[in-house]
Parts: C-alpha cells; sequence; structure tokens
C-alpha cells in the first residue's frame, strides 16, 4: 500500500476493469438470433443499427454480446434529461489545465471519445431518451467518424470503431423524437418484441439459475408474466427481466413455503409492482396482479 492511500483506494484500484464478461448464457433464438446477426451483419457493412423494443426484452444484452464476440472494448451510456454532451465527450480538468493549459494531459475524455479512439462498441442506451443536445454531438461521429474538440482539433475514429443504439417505443413516456438528421444516419431499425413462450422461460431458467425449480413453476411465473402483457388496463406491463427476478426468489426461497404456489403468491407482488404502470382509472397495480394470481394459482380464501 502506498504511503497516504486509504485501504477502500487500494481495493478501489484492485476492482477496475475495463469489461466484465457476460455472466450467463445469452440466447440466441428466434428474434434473438435475427436480430443479433442483424447487429452483425450491420456493423460489418459500417451501418449503425438501432434496436427497438420494450424495457427489458435483452436490448442491451445483445449488444454487449456482439461486442464481446467482435473483440472489441464495450462503452455504454443511458440517456435522460440529465446527460449532457460533457458526459459523452468529456470536459477539461480544470486543475490540470492550470498546470498545462487546455491539451491533451489536461482533457479527461467521456465514453464516446474512448470508444472512437480505442476502436470500442459504443451503446448509446434509450437514445430517444437524448436531449437535443446530446442529439447534435452524436451527429459527426456517426457520419464523418471524428469529432472536433477545441482547442485539440479534430478527433479521428479508429477503423473498428462501432456505434449501437438502443431504444424504447416512441409511444413511450418520457421520451424525445430524434431529430431527422440523426434518424438519416441509423441505417438499420432492429424490432424486438417479447419472446415467445419457450424462449422465455429458457431465459428465465439460464438466467435464475432454475435448475431445482420444477417446470411447473416456471410455467406458472411464464403465464402470470405474460398475462401482464395481455391486460388491456396496464400501459406498462410485466418484463422478461421481472420473470428472471421471480424466478430467482422462488428457487432460492422455495424450502420456506409449503409449494410453489406460495411462493409465488408471495414474491409475485413485490416483483411486477416495480415496472407496471396502469392507464385505466379505477384500477391499480395491485389489483390487477391480485386477478392474475387468482385465476393462475386460484383464490386465497
Amino acid at each position: 500500500m502506498d504511503r497516504g492511500e486509504t485501504k477502500f483506494q487500494v481495493l478501489l484500484k484492485k476492482s477496475v476493469v475495463e469489461n466484465i464478461r457476460i455472466e450467463h448464457p445469452v440466447i440466441l433464438k428466434g428474434q434473438y438470433e435475427k436480430a443479433y446477426n442483424l447487429l452483425r451483419d450491420s456493423l460489418d457493412a459500417g451501418i449503425t443499427p438501432c434496436l427497438v423494443g420494450p424495457p427489458g426484452v435483452g436490448k442491451s444484452l445483445l449488444a454487449r454480446k456482439v461486442a464481446e464476440d467482435t473483440g472489441r472494448v464495450f462503452f455504454e451510456i443511458f440517456f435522460d434529461e440529465n446527460v449532457t454532451p460533457s458526459r459523452l465527450v468529456g470536459a477539461f480538468d480544470p486543475a490540470l489545465v492550470v498546470r498545462k493549459g487546455r491539451s491533451i494531459e489536461s482533457f479527461e475524455p467521456g465514453p464516446l471519445i474512448r470508444a472512437m479512439v480505442e476502436g470500442g462498441l459504443f451503446v448509446a442506451h434509450e437514445l430517444n431518451r437524448a436531449t437535443e443536445f446530446c442529439q447534435n454531438s452524436l451527429i459527426s461521429p456517426l457520419e464523418e467518424r471524428h469529432y472536433h474538440i477545441y482547442p485539440l482539433g479534430l478527433i479521428k475514429a479508429h477503423e473498428s470503431f462501432a456505434f449501437v443504439a438502443t431504444q424504447n417505443p416512441i409511444e413511450t413516456a418520457g421520451t424525445y423524437r430524434l431529430s431527422r438528421v440523426l434518424m438519416d444516419r441509423i441505417g438499420c431499425w432492429i424490432r424486438l418484441s417479447y419472446p415467445s413462450k419457450e424462449t422465455e422461460i429458457e431465459i428465465m431458467r439460464v438466467n435464475a439459475p432454475a435448475s431445482d425449480l420444477p417446470d411447473s413453476a416456471l410455467e406458472k411465473i411464464y403465464e402470470i408474466i405474460n398475462d401482464t402483457r395481455n391486460n388491456p388496463s396496464l400501459e406498462v406491463p410485466a418484463s422478461p427481466r421481472a420473470g428472471i427476478f421471480l424466478t430467482r426468489l422462488v428457487n432460492n426461497n422455495l424450502d420456506d413455503f409449503k409449494g410453489e404456489d406460495e411462493a409465488i403468491r408471495f414474491f409475485a407482488p413485490a416483483v411486477l409492482s416495480k415496472e407496471m404502470r396502469v392507464r385505466e382509472e379505477g384500477k391499480t397495480v395491485e389489483s390487477i396482479i391480485n386477478e392474475i394470481l387468482d385465476r393462475r394459482l386460484g383464490s386465497v380464501n
């Protein structure tokens, strides 16, 4: 330990890594196989792709899978109204500017510039939540593959630099419309929906993991999740991610309950209510969840 370093600083240094590998197998079946191939084909052709779909269907995971399989360093940013262009591009460190001026040595690059220089894969998550200013910052890297930083000049992208966007459906609350200029630079729109029953159950099994959970429990969890997507009272239903969380909880705690139905009923409201949103007046998330549980598991006296 260097003099003056705290124990936390030493541990932090050991924890810093450039990339974290995907922990569980990625299921490339059906729509996911097609989307994965379209992603790779687009990047090989120098075309910017955008994955479009509801939250939790695996857009981010597919992008990370492509980065891992093509040997690219992975960079990402999650857009919202608080993300500024400097978060993307970087900024000059005031303390270093005092000593070295506005030079390369005093510039702290953001993830977009790092991806450009290092030839990495940059993923713009939820691109349609980016403000107009952030959208404008992406145009030059996508079109001319460079970015001008005053007074450093033009930063040229490495030949391996690649850009992938993800986007929620435009009707989702809190989204912006992409500018026509930015849309013109995205050449491939890859649409994802909720996966088929067979695929989603496999996703739940490999991500839980749920090797000891009976098939009947996985079937019930899927049907409950899927029922939320077919409920006209819900604006935002449960995602595949919710199914994974519910499967983990049931799998890890099944021995504490009289059976799988009791375990599912106990954990389902806490998992599902976090992301579901109601569109119909007079309905609540809790009442809808209880209706679904009573239909799938039987009513509780």
